[in-house]
Order: C-alpha cells, then sequence, then structure tokens
C-alpha cells in the first residue's frame, strides 16, 4: 500500500506554503489593483485551497465520501501544481514587476498535469507519485528563492534580504520533510513558523521600499509636470499670471506678462493684482464675478504698465485653480486696443454728428436727463442754450451748400472752446446747436452765451473766392431755477432763441415769460392778419426751427 509519509507533517508544510502564497501574492495584488474587490477573491480561493489540502491530507474523510485512492494522490498533486504557478508568477513579478510569460506557463501547465495524470490514473507508480508533489513545490520555491536573491542584489533591500531567508528556511523545510523526514530534530515546532514571521517582517519592509519608490517617481513626475506648465505658461502668446487668492500676490509670471507690465521675474512677489487693475469699480465688478461663478471670461478691464503708468484695456479671464498646493488664480489677458478702438469708432458714428464732430439729438436726448438729475441731488442749477446761425440759408443760397457746412463746422468748434469740457455741444439738427451748463444759474449762463455769440461774430470763414465771410449767431437761455423739466426747458430755450431773433439777431436772449408772451401775442396777430399757417409763421425770416412743435416726449 503507498505510504503517506511524504506528509510527514504535511498539513504544517502546506498549510504554511499556502498562507505564504497568499500573503506575498496579497501584497503584488494590491499595487495593481485599484479596489479590494479583486484581493479579497484572491485571499478567499487561497483559504479555499487551504481547506482543499487539509481534506486532501484527510485520506479517511475522502473515502468516506466515496473518492479512493488515486483520485486523491490525483487531487494532491493538482494543488501542488498550482501552487507552484502561483510561486512561478510571484517569481517574475519580484524579478521585473511584470507577469509570467503565458507561453512558458502554459507549457509547463501542460507538462505538470500530462504526468500528474499518467502517474495517477494510468501507470501508477508509488515512488514516483510521492516525488511529484514536493517537486511541483520546489520547482516554484527556487525560482521565488532565486528572484528574491536577485533582487536583494540590485537593490540592497532589508526587506528583501529577509524575504530571501524565510524562503531559504521554507525550502530547508521542504527539502527535509520530503527526502529526509527521519530526521526530526530539523523540524522542531520551534523552527515550524518562524519562517513565516520572517517572511511579514519582509513583506512589510519591501511594501514600505515599493511605497517609497513610487512615492520618489510622483514627486518627479510632479516635478516633471510642474516643468512642463511652466513651458506651456512661459511659451504661451498670452501674458500669464498665477496670483494667490488669499492676498492676491502673484506666485508667477511669463514673459508676456512681464513685458506688458513691466514686472521682472524677480520682483512679482512684491506686487498684487490690485496694482495693475487700475480701476476700483471695474476691479470690483471682477473679483465679484470671480467669486460667483469661479470664472471669468472675456472680461474688459483697465490695466497699466508699472514703469510707465500708461493705462490701456485688456480683455481678461481667470479661473480659480490649485497651483503648488496653493488656492490660485489663473489670469490672463488679451490685448483688445484695436477693438475697443472700434468700438469707440462705433459709438462715436451713432452718437456724434458726422459733419461737425459734436454729439447729435439722439445723444443730447437720452444722457442730458442723467446730467440733470446729478445737478439737481447735487443742489445744482444748470442751463440750456440754443444757438442757431443768422440767415444761415442765405449763406447756401448765395456761396453753397460746402461753405454752408464749413459755417456749421466753425460754429461747433468754437462753441466746443469756449466751454467746458463737461459741458454737453449737440448739433440738434439743421444749424441749431443745443447746449448743456451743469452748475451754472441764468446769469451765469447769460455771460457764457454773450461770450461764445462773439466768439462765434469774430471768426472769420474763407470762401472759394478768398471772401471772408462772417457770420452772426442768435442764442437762447434758459435754466433750472424755476423749472428741472428738461421738455419745458428745451420749448422755452426755443422760445428764448425766437425772441433773440425778434429782437434784431446777433444777440443773446434770456427766457423771461411776459417778453415771449409779447412777442408771441404779436406773432400771432401779424400771421392772422396774413392768414398764414402757424407751421409759417417765421417764414418771413427765412429761418424755422426744426425743433419748432418739440414733442414733449424725449426719444
Amino acid at each position: 500500500m503507498l505510504s503517506t509519509n511524504i506528509f510527514y507533517s504535511g498539513y504544517n508544510m502546506l498549510f504554511s506554503v499556502l498562507s505564504l502564497f497568499i500573503g506575498i501574492g496579497s501584497v503584488f495584488l494590491i499595487r495593481h489593483s485599484k479596489d479590494f474587490r479583486g484581493l479579497f477573491l484572491f485571499q478567499l480561493g487561497g483559504l479555499t485551497m487551504i481547506l482543499l489540502t487539509y481534506i486532501t491530507t484527510q485520506e479517511h474523510l475522502l473515502y468516506k465520501i466515496g473518492l479512493n485512492y488515486n483520485f486523491v494522490i490525483f487531487v494532491q498533486i493538482l494543488i501542488s501544481i498550482l501552487i507552484s504557478l502561483l510561486w512561478l508568477n510571484s517569481a517574475t513579478e519580484l524579478y521585473n514587476h511584470q507577469l509570467a510569460n503565458r507561453e512558458a506557463l502554459t507549457i509547463y501547465t501542460t507538462l505538470a498535469l500530462t504526468l500528474c495524470m499518467y502517474y495517477s490514473f494510468v501507470d501508477y507508480n508509488s515512488e514516483y507519485v510521492s516525488l511529484l508533489r514536493p517537486m511541483f513545490l520546489l520547482i516554484g520555491i527556487v525560482f521565488l528563492f532565486l528572484s528574491s536573491i536577485v533582487s536583494l542584489v540590485r537593490r540592497h533591500n532589508v526587506g528583501y534580504f529577509l524575504l530571501s531567508l524565510s524562503l531559504f528556511m521554507l525550502l530547508e523545510k521542504l527539502v527535509v520533510s520530503t527526502f529526509f523526514y527521519q530526521y526530526n530534530w530539523l523540524n522542531l515546532n520551534i523552527f515550524n513558523w518562524l519562517w513565516i514571521y520572517i517572511f511579514a517582517i519582509a513583506v512589510i519592509f519591501i511594501r514600505f521600499a515599493i511605497d517609497e519608490r513610487k512615492l520618489q517617481r510622483s514627486w518627479n513626475s510632479i516635478d516633471k509636470l510642474n516643468l512642463q506648465i511652466m513651458n506651456m505658461i512661459d511659451t504661451s502668446p498670452f501674458p500669464i499670471l498665477i496670483v494667490r487668492t488669499t492676498d492676491n500676490k502673484f506666485l508667477t509670471i511669463n514673459n508676456k506678462a512681464s513685458i506688458l507690465f513691466g514686472i521682472t521675474r524677480k520682483d512679482s512677489n512684491y506686487h498684487t493684482l490690485d496694482d495693475i487693475l487700475i480701476d476700483e469699480e471695474n476691479r470690483n465688478k471682477f473679483f465679484k464675478h470671480l467669486r460667483q461663478y469661479d470664472s471669468v471670461s472675456d472680461f474688459d478691464v483697465m490695466v497699466c504698465n508699472l514703469v510707465s503708468a500708461t493705462p490701456f484695456w485688456m480683455s481678461a479671464s481667470a479661473k480659480y485653480i490649485e497651483y503648488n498646493n496653493t488656492e490660485s488664480i489663473y489670469f490672463t489677458v488679451q490685448d483688445i486696443a484695436l477693438r475697443k478702438e472700434r468700438e469707440i469708432n462705433l459709438q462715436n458714428q451713432a452718437n456724434k454728428d458726422p459733419l461737425t464732430m459734436v454729439w447729435n439729438r439722439h445723444y443730447f436726448e437720452k444722457f442730458t436727463p442723467n446730467r440733470a438729475d446729478e445737478c439737481i441731488q447735487n443742489a445744482q442749477n444748470f442751463s440750456l442754450l440754443l444757438v442757431d446761425a443768422d440767415k444761415f440759408k442765405k449763406i447756401n443760397d448765395k456761396y453753397g451748400h460746402k461753405i454752408g457746412d464749413k459755417v456749421l463746422i466753425e460754429i461747433a468748434e468754437t462753441c466746443r472752446s469756449s466751454l467746458r469740457d463737461d459741458d454737453i455741444v449737440a448739433r440738434f439738427g439743421g444749424e441749431e446747436f443745443i447746449i448743456f451748463l451743469n452748475d451754472t444759474d441764468s446769469h451765469s449762463a447769460f455771460r457764457v452765451a454773450e461770450r461764445l455769440r462773439q466768439n462765434i461774430e469774430n471768426a472769420e470763414i474763407h470762401g472759394e473766392d478768398d471772401d471772408i465771410i462772417k457770420i452772426t449767431v442768435s442764442i437762447g437761455v434758459v435754466s433750472s431755477e424755476k423749472t428741472a423739466s428738461i421738455e419745458v426747458l428745451i420749448r422755452q430755450v426755443e422760445e428764448a432763441m425766437y425772441l433773440a431773433k425778434h429782437n434784431g439777431r446777433n444777440q443773446v436772449a434770456l427766457y423771461e415769460e411776459t417778453k415771449v408772451k409779447s412777442y408771441q401775442a404779436k406773432k400771432t396777430k401779424k400771421s392772422s392778419q396774413r392768414n398764414i399757417h402757424p407751421v409759417f409763421q417765421n417764414e418771413e425770416s427765412e429761418e424755422i426751427s426744426l425743433i419748432d412743435n418739440y414733442d414733449s416726449k424725449l426719444i
């Protein structure tokens, strides 16, 4: 009958082998697994193999469930083959951090299964059968031992030394249990599990070494990534700044930003984003939008060069990022000077008279009410002046429209040069110009209008034949001392301008209700005698105002 002496201390030995396999396999599996499901299944499979190993060593249990002796031997050798395959895979993992070659394992498994089946069922030989099982285990443990030795030489790590020591002890136990089992002193209980504890320490050291190498590789990767990011920032065609969110100080800037804002990289950490965003109101809007949406795109900001202190418009984009473990703002700008110039040109085309380049009627009607409200809030008066060229129709008829245009341009230019920068001069239509004077009462407005009239009278316009053409204007003046309604004031200033023309032209007339009513009464009586339609009642002077019957509703 077949001897079972090959299983001398068999249960302990197999349990030790499988436990070591589960430990090593778990270590290497957790290195490549993103979750613990694979590790759990692996360990569950290992525990199942330990259970099967225990059952196969208890032959009486197998006989009770009807299994014959040959099948029991086959199962035992099959488990040894499986353990050997797993040892070989662990050996290649230790050697070059890769799985074992599938073709080689397939050939090895095919030969092992063939021998197992042949000597278990076909040509049963007790001597060969007693050698097959330890032989497969020895093949796996020898390759793993050699791999640990090579790793020890290459890496000089104490973990690989302890692993080599524990594998040597396991190899000694396996050889002694198989071939020299009669020497019981070599299998004293005190050494029976010692190699497993040494192995556990070895795995811990190896784990630490692997983690340390991974950490070093991670830091190297981070350094390379930071270098790549800096290269990308430096080679960007747009100015880029990285700003710390806590105090808005610059962490880094690229060459384009350094040139644009006049900041050297060496001195960049002494400056903040507030230094270059000079418009406080616009800057506050920018940061408010950034805090609300975590990013800003194409936001127009006023910036300046810190060396020349020259302000200019840029389009800014920003986003919260993490830079070198610091919460930061990625800030970049684009030059929009050409776009702003086009916008200004379009705005001028929409709001300015193309001939005289003063504001047009649309602009006056849109923005004058706001200026009037500001004066009221500041407890200030404001005034309106209506300037109308005298006998302009005769100038056009005598000299032509080209000279007429020169007259209008001269009047507009004289108005601009004679008034303050914050006064509004607008061409209201034809030869009429309306002026808004803030912080001005009726008396001061009258003096301004008189000075303006004199300046226009003293102006000279050269005709095509070097003729000197003199022009005069009639100016109506009204102030907000009695009413602040723009609609009412425009009607009153028109009536004051007609009063000036009625009194002889080339003069200034302040709106006075009694004088205006007296003039209107005479005009109405004269018109009724001639049976003239009210629209043409001013035609005797050949001058008709374009704001006659001005609608009380501003456009």
